[in-house]
């Protein structure tokens, strides 16, 4: 398991005013959760950041935004064994399982398999290639 990324939740301008302004981006608009997200590498630490920036009340983080304003969301850990991890967490008694999404992020690598869960006040994701999660499986 390896860091991935830090997910924040914010508004498009509170980017450069709370974070960072990441040379290079990428921006995703998520239809299935209603956010636009973009994404970041930070060349100091080599870690993705991941800003995301709900669309409408619909969005999947809206409330999160209204009840906490711009702060972290979720850290997130790249996997190589995603359905075994996902057992794991599942049976842990302080994890609470929220939901699997199998998004498009071409800067992630193309198509995922992320699943969240929620422990001690925060979010945590864990994240697979969709290709190399299948090869793990057997």
């Amino acid at each position: 398991m390896k860091m991935h990324h830090i997910g924040f939740v914010c508004r498009e301008n509170d980017i450069n005013k709370f974070f960072f302004s990441p040379k290079k981006k990428f921006i995703y608009i998520d239809k299935v959760q209603n956010n636009k997200i973009i994404i970041g590498l930070n060349n100091r630490d080599s870690l993705w950041y991941e800003f995301i920036i709900p669309q409408s009340k619909k969005s999947t983080v809206y409330n999160y935004y209204k009840k906490n304003g711009a702060s972290i969301h979720h850290l997130a850990y790249y996997v190589k064994n995603f359905h075994q991890v996902l057992k794991k967490y599942k049976s842990k008694k302080n994890y609470t399982f929220i939901k699997k999404f199998n998004p498009n992020i071409p800067c992630f690598g193309g198509k995922l398999k992320t699943a969240f869960f929620y422990n001690n006040n925060i979010f945590i994701e864990f994240l697979t290639n969709e290709k190399k999660s299948k090869k793990s499986v057997s």
